[in-house]
């Protein structure tokens, strides 16, 4: 079965703030999820206002994600 845009959105915030060891940062696991999924939301809307196309695999939403984290990171 497909993975719907926020399916894929929510598991790149997951697994690329992982990667950089935020979700130690956070006292709970839920709170690190409610992050994460917060942040997908938002990275959806964004690419339907700007008018990008939809994620074609999880491979492609975790660089548009990686991609978004250097901007905060720098």
């Amino acid at each position: 079965m497909a993975k719907t845009q926020m399916q894929l959105a929510n598991r790149a915030w997951r697994i690329e703030t992982k990667r950089l060891g935020w979700n130690k940062s956070f006292t709970t696991r839920k709170k690190w999820k409610a992050f994460c999924r917060d942040n997908a939301a938002i990275t959806i809307h964004e690419r339907q206002l700007s008018g990008e196309p939809d994620f074609e695999d999880q491979g492609d939403a975790c660089w548009e994600v990686d991609e978004e984290l250097t901007y905060w990171t720098e």
